[in-house]
């Protein structure tokens, strides 16, 4: 059973290298790179002058108000560098309290591998905030190396192994000799300071479709053979029971606990007569009343959005969740310094004119938070990966 189980995540992986086999032959017969096309193991890049041009467009346009912007960022994405470093620090000592039996609550850390650390279907639920957040913090780079007169080596898009998105690839050997060093922070900071805006928009915009009024309790599933079965259906929000108001998960929790086995429950559904149903006891508890349904506190949105329905709403409002969620962590994570992200390459700019890289000890400086934060998100990883609760959520 066991392997069987194993062959099975792995089969999608194996889909996937016979992909990979076949797109490197294409390329090789067709020999795609005199379009522009360059293909490696998992690797595909599709360089454009299309995109070249783009870039050109959008960075002249107002440069200096986009100089302004990305300055602005240099110092956000610095109080943002630190604040990872923290929520990562503070998410450890989180999971230690769990591994000496105190109350803690520790957030998940880990790789995006869909099979192994995240399902298929949960993959594909994020794949469009991934692309985005890639998309956007990669323009966000060639905007700012345009607005700086930087050159742009090449741009495109791009593919490497089931993920996609488009690529920024300034000229290096130009920014280190000829750029000045408020040129390369603006440059640097761009990428993260897209992802944090993108990230903000998500979040305000979410606040303004949300009403933030807990309206009942939303039925997201059934259990089979349950007292619920063929009684209740996802969607329906419960709102009373027994004459009391459910407006929260909560709510209902708290009237169970007073419910018995046998009991008759009147439940109030949000456009519907009142239904009848009884309690039955939990399948791990028989003492214990049970209805059998798996839910959530339903908060409405406003119109249009309304038009979803409860339960197209909530997914709605589990998929913003999640587009926020995807993009503040992959610019959080982006902002580390460790190299060679963009976090790494602030901070040595940073040490570099304060302290001076020439010095042992701004060059003892630099590599302490190296290895400091990359020590960091190695235990959160392994912690997270350790932790089947955790990662529970991601296969769903």
């Amino acid at each position: 059973m066991l392997q069987t189980d194993i062959l099975l995540l792995l089969l999608p992986w194996f889909a996937i290298l016979l992909i990979w086999m076949i797109i490197i032959g294409l390329a090789s017969y067709f020999k795609l790179e005199r379009y522009g096309i360059e293909v490696g193991p998992f690797m595909l890049f599709a360089r454009t002058e299309r995109f070249n041009n783009f870039l050109d467009r959008i960075g002249n346009w107002h440069p200096r108000a986009w100089r302004y912007i990305w300055s602005a960022f240099i110092g956000i994405c610095f109080f943002f560098s630190i604040y990872s470093l923290y929520a990562l620090g503070s998410n450890i000592w989180e999971f230690l309290k769990v591994l000496l039996g105190q109350p803690g609550t520790p957030g998940a850390v880990a790789p995006l591998i869909p099979g192994i650390t995240m399902s298929y279907q949960f993959f594909l639920m994020i794949l469009i905030p991934l692309v985005v957040a890639i998309v956007a913090h990669e323009l966000a780079h060639g905007i700012a190396a345009r607005a700086d007169n930087l050159p742009v080596k090449s741009s495109g898009i791009f593919l490497f192994l089931v993920f996609f998105g488009a690529f920024v690839e300034p000229d290096d050997e130009y920014i280190k000799l000829k750029s000045n060093r408020r040129q390369r922070a603006r440059l640097f900071a761009a990428g993260s300071g897209a992802n944090l805006a993108v990230a903000l928009i998500a979040l305000v915009f979410t606040t303004l479709i949300v009403i933030p009024i807990p309206s009942g309790v939303l039925v997201n599933r059934v259990v089979t053979g349950s007292p619920a079965d063929g009684v209740l259906a996802p969607g329906m929000v419960i709102t009373g029971m027994n004459g009391t108001a459910i407006q929260t998960s909560d709510d209902l929790s708290n009237f169970m606990r007073g419910a018995h086995p046998g009991d008759l429950v009147i439940l109030t559904v949000e456009g519907l007569s009142p239904i009848s149903l009884n309690v039955g006891g939990n399948p791990a508890n028989s003492s214990q009343a049970f209805i059998g349904i798996f839910l959530q506190t339903y908060v409405p949105l406003h119109y249009p959005f309304s038009l979803l329905g409860p339960l197209g709403g909530a997914q709605f409002r589990e998929a913003l969740a999640w587009f926020f969620i995807i993009t503040i962590s992959l610019g959080l994570i982006n902002l580390l310094p460790i190299p060679p992200l963009d976090g790494d390459r602030l901070w040595k700019e940073l040490i570099d004119v304060t302290v001076s890289l020439e010095r042992t000890s701004g060059r003892v400086l630099l590599w302490g938070l190296r290895i400091t934060a990359l020590t960091i998100l190695i235990v959160n990883v392994l912690f997270t990966i350790l932790n089947p609760v955790l990662l529970a959520m991601f296969f769903r």
